[in-house]
C-alpha cells in the first residue's frame, strides 16, 4: 500500500496522454504500469513471504478494460 501512491501518478500521466493524442506515450506508461505493479507485488510478497503474482494480472487487465471505455 505504501508504493501504490505511483500507480495513480501513472495512471494521471497516461489520461494525460489519451486526452491529448500522444498515444505512443499512453502505451509506454501502460507498460511502465504493469512493470510498477509486478514490482509492488514482489515487495509485497517478501514482507508478507508470499509472492502475489495474480496481482500483475488483474492489474493488466484492468489497464486492458480501461483503455476500452
Amino acid at each position: 500500500m505504501v508504493h501504490d501512491w505511483i500507480l495513480d501518478v501513472l495512471t494521471d500521466l497516461r489520461d494525460f496522454a489519451n486526452k491529448n493524442g500522444l498515444g505512443e506515450t499512453e502505451q509506454q506508461i501502460d507498460q511502465v504500469m504493469v512493470s510498477v505493479a509486478h514490482e509492488i507485488s514482489s515487495i509485497r510478497g517478501i514482507a508478507q513471504g508470499t509472492a502475489r503474482i495474480g496481482h500483475v494480472r488483474e492489474f493488466s487487465r484492468t489497464i486492458a478494460e480501461g483503455r476500452n471505455t
